[in-house]
């Protein structure tokens, strides 16, 4: 008698044309995880690491639960082992020519390439992604990033003369962040000459995977080493020494507390943070194509994170109901099943969308979904929230996969100003069929990427980043190779850690400041004056404080400045960013240029103060005519932003514009010494960038920063330069706990240094401090160098696809 089987006919496939499963082996990956014996440890300097005594966590399929393998948790020993191997091994790796690491890149692209169905498969069975994302995206362009980085390490002696690479680099990685992003943050780090030591969340085994490959090519152990443990390694990984800087990707909080953890460890620390991406669809939109953008920003698989949906009121109705049928066609199942759309994000991810709908139908939202949520399976339906209030605790909390929280706007203005409302600046996509439209939109938008009528491409040369809580590392392009080096002749630093440094009382204990009356000496600005909003005006404790020359004598009075007069210098200063933001670079050239032309007017008056200071007379005519010098370097380097910066990617039909962007209302603590030079080298690079700023001026001679304001009055808009004095400490730490300060460059003492990373926190604003030591501010590399100008604006980059 003839088998029967349940499946349907031909006829009803072909009537219905409904896909069939189409299962991708798993075999491969589960041989290689016999050879680990089903128990996977780290893997440090070309070997494996399985040490004793060690809790362990278990690997399990996302869909049916079974244990995959079991995964042993790092502990500080275990990091401490990784380091010091990284650290043995940067020697050899950062002092072979450039071309010798570009062929160990190359080796180890082809050997991902030999062993690509291991990687996918390994990778869409242990955190149920669906295989064709990980197959036909990630694996491909893992290769490509390793190719690009294998060009840029030919060239590095060229292209980055001035720079070195800054050492070993600790990487720590969340459980929503693939393989991929692993790979877009080692392979620069390795081309230029840094080694790697990274901690992967348990049940991770890709990564693992990939530093068993690198091991193999059996020449450079050690470059990579890949470790298990949760994201509170971090402190330990940072604390080794040798460490020079931790790039994290996770969530906020976490970022918040190494943060503090990490003041005052002689290291950097960059931060790639949030999941969520926004897509901006306008009634100029093709509609057809515009849905499908949604599916693929935030239902195939492709993002770690929600999607925040702002449409135009007009074709609101017919987007959310194209939308609701699209959901309906959506197949879940399965990751290793080829012809499904989404895979499954496990158990965690699950309970975390969940939460997120219950709180928000208590909230008044409207949620859609295709099929109900199924309270014992793993599969989380795709979902459509709307309705929500923009007060809303949900409206304003990230959005988690795979949810969709869309609201209404009616204007391009009114979408920008929600869009740039949250906390929030990763990726964004504009949807609009009229070129100005969407150029408007995608300029004014505050994030780190834009794409014009597609969503998530990326290339190896195109830089990618974020801004406010997103964090304010970049990873591809030459933005993504700086991220690892550092000026030549930049000094091994140690920790200037106190640990008895009380961080709730510091810059909290004022001196006793003189009462308000007549001057007894003479002074060059009016009484108590502080320069804020473009006009001198007393500050809000009606005090100031006296300056003494180098002789003991009374030189003048300065205001004592507090909190009050720094919320009145960053208000001003956020009034004036955006009118400052919008002119051209020729006018803030022309400005900069006309700065030290009156500069120079005031020069012998200036070099004189200088000399009451100490300066020789020759050391005062010197740094006058050096600062004049400076301006004018920086308002050259304005007029060179007016070029355009374009890059071409292969396979796009189009071009993305490489944009610097200002940081926005930028503090600045100025160093003692050098008094008018310190100030002007960094006054002039933030301000030929697009920045607004206060500045404290150099606690010992003050009045040289002030004079310079009334130039500053009369040729820059009212705010737009904001000078505060008084006690330096006491106004560092207003800066640090402002929130709405955007970014801020310290230069005084070690102990501040250290308060200003603790306190940065907050709104985890981007800082750069000296640590306490000393610059060599009349020296080209570190007072009008590139470094400045890298830090005193942010990248964005504006994808402009062409065709169909």
């Amino acid at each position: 008698m003839a088998a029967t089987h349940a499946g349907p006919s031909a006829r009803e496939i072909f009537s219905t044309l409904e896909y069939g499963p189409a299962p991708e082996s798993h075999a491969c990956a589960l041989a290689w995880l016999d050879t680990q014996d089903r128990l996977l440890g780290h893997y440090v300097n070309g070997s494996w690491l399985k040490p004793e005594h060690r809790n362990s966590v278990p690997c399990q399929d996302p869909v049916t639960g079974e244990n995959l393998a079991s995964c042993l948790l790092a502990e500080p020993d275990d990091v401490a082992a990784a380091v010091t191997a990284a650290l043995d091994a940067l020697g050899s790796w950062s002092g072979v020519p450039g071309g010798e690491r570009a062929q160990h890149l190359t080796r180890l692209a082809k050997m991902i390439q030999k062993h690509q169905r291991l990687l996918w498969a390994l990778d869409s069975l242990v955190t149920g992604r669906a295989v064709r994302e990980v197959r036909d995206g990630d694996v491909p362009l893992a290769q490509q990033l390793l190719q690009y980085h294998a060009v840029q390490a030919h060239v590095q002696e060229e292209a980055l003369a001035g720079w070195k690479p800054m050492g070993v680099i600790g990487l720590i990685l969340p459980p929503t962040f693939s393989f991929l992003e692993m790979m877009w943050r080692i392979c620069p780090a390795l081309a230029v000459g840094c080694t790697i030591v990274a901690i992967v969340p348990p049940a991770s085994p890709t990564p693992l995977l990939l530093a068993q490959l690198a091991g193999e090519l059996g020449t450079f152990c050690g470059i990579l080493n890949v470790v298990i443990g949760a994201a509170s390694l971090g402190a330990a990984l940072g604390l080794c020494p040798g460490v020079r800087k931790v790039a994290f990707c996770g969530a906020v909080e976490e970022a918040r507390v190494l943060r503090q953890s990490l003041a005052g460890q002689r290291l950097e620390l960059s931060l790639a943070l949030g999941v969520e991406s926004l897509l901006l669809l306008t009634d100029s939109a093709d509609m057809d194509s515009a849905v499908e953008g949604v599916v693929d920003a935030a239902w195939s698989d492709r993002s770690p994170g929600g999607l925040r949906l702002l449409v135009q009121e007009s074709v609101w109705e017919e987007t959310i109901r194209r939308l609701q049928a699209r959901m309906g066609q959506l197949r879940s199942g399965r990751g290793l099943d080829g012809a499904v759309d989404m895979g499954t994000r496990g158990a965690a991810a699950h309970d975390v969308a969940q939460h997120y709908v219950r709180e928000a139908r208590s909230q008044g939202a409207a949620v859609f979904q295709a099929v109900p949520a199924p309270s014992a399976s793993p599969f989380y339906p795709p979902t459509l929230v709307s309705g929500l209030p923009p007060a809303s605790p949900c409206a304003q909390a990230e959005v988690p996969w795979p949810l969709v929280m869309a609201s209404p706007f009616r204007t391009a203005k009114e979408a920008l100003a929600v869009a740039n409302s949250t906390p929030r600046g990763g990726s964004a996509s504009v949807w609009s069929e009229r070129l100005g439209q969407a150029l408007e939109l995608g300029y004014g938008l505050r994030v780190g990427t834009v794409w014009v009528n597609t969503h998530g491409l990326r290339d190896p040369a195109v830089p990618m980043g974020g801004c406010k809580e997103s964090g304010s590392s970049w990873h591809g392009g030459l933005d993504g190779l700086y991220e690892y080096l550092q000026p030549s002749g930049t000094p091994d630093r140690l920790p200037f850690v106190y640990d008895h440094l009380s961080y709730h009382s510091f810059g909290l204990a004022v001196p006793a400041t003189l009462p308000a009356g007549p001057e007894t000496g003479p002074s060059p600005v009016p009484p108590y004056g502080l320069f804020v909003g473009g006009r001198f005006q007393p500050p809000g404790a009606w005090s100031s404080r006296p300056i003494w020359d180098s002789s003991g004598n009374l030189h003048g009075y300065v205001a004592e400045g507090g909190a009050k007069d720094v919320r009145g210098a960053v208000e001003a200063a956020h009034q004036a960013a955006t009118g400052w933001e919008r002119q051209s670079p020729g006018a803030r050239a022309a400005l900069l240029v006309a700065l030290a032309a009156a500069l120079e007017r005031r020069g012998p008056g200036l070099a004189s103060r200088l000399q009451r200071h100490g300066a020789e007379l020759q050391a005062s005519k010197a740094e006058v005519e050096l600062s004049a010098r400076r301006l004018r370097l920086w308002g050259a380097h304005a007029q060179a932003q007016a070029q355009s910066h374009t890059l071409q990617v292969a396979g796009l039909r189009g071009l993305v514009l490489r944009l610097r962007e200002p940081l926005g209302v930028l503090a600045i603590v100025c160093p003692d010494e050098w008094p008018l030079l310190a100030f002007v080298s960094l006054l002039a690079p933030a301000l030929a960038q697009g920045n607004a700023v206060v500045l404290v001026p150099s606690r010992t001679c003050p009045l040289l920063a002030l004079e310079v304001c009334q130039d500053v009055a009369s040729l820059f808009p009212a705010g737009l330069v904001n000078v505060v004095t008084g006690d330096c400490d006491h106004l560092t730490r207003c800066l640090a706990l402002h929130q709405d300060v955007q970014a801020l460059w310290y230069f005084g003492s070690a102990k501040g240094s250290q308060f200003v990373e603790w306190a940065s926190a907050g709104n985890l604003k981007p800082v750069w401090v000296n640590r306490g030591h000393l610059r060599a501010w009349d020296q080209e590399p570190q007072g009008a160098g590139p470094e400045l100008e890298l830090r005193a604006a942010r990248t964005k980059a504006l994808w402009l696809p062409m065709g169909d």
